[in-house]
């Protein structure tokens, strides 16, 4: 996607979703990427979302 920021640029759009047990789709967020795709990327995403008190409610862990 296109964004301007200053200056246009392509860059990755992210969406984070969610599907309840009973096949809901939720959408959690969505964010414009800096361009990282590795690593230390995903990490950064995934202790967002554990900062944001995403989690799996205890009863629907396996």
């Amino acid at each position: 996607m296109r964004i301007r920021d200053g200056k246009v640029a392509d860059r990755p759009i992210y969406v984070a979703m969610a599907v309840t047990v009973e096949g809901i789709r939720d959408v959690l967020g969505i964010r414009a990427g800096d361009g990282g795709e590795g690593a230390e990327h995903w990490l950064r995403v995934l202790h967002r979302a554990r900062n944001a008190q995403l989690e799996t409610p205890p009863d629907a862990r396996p």
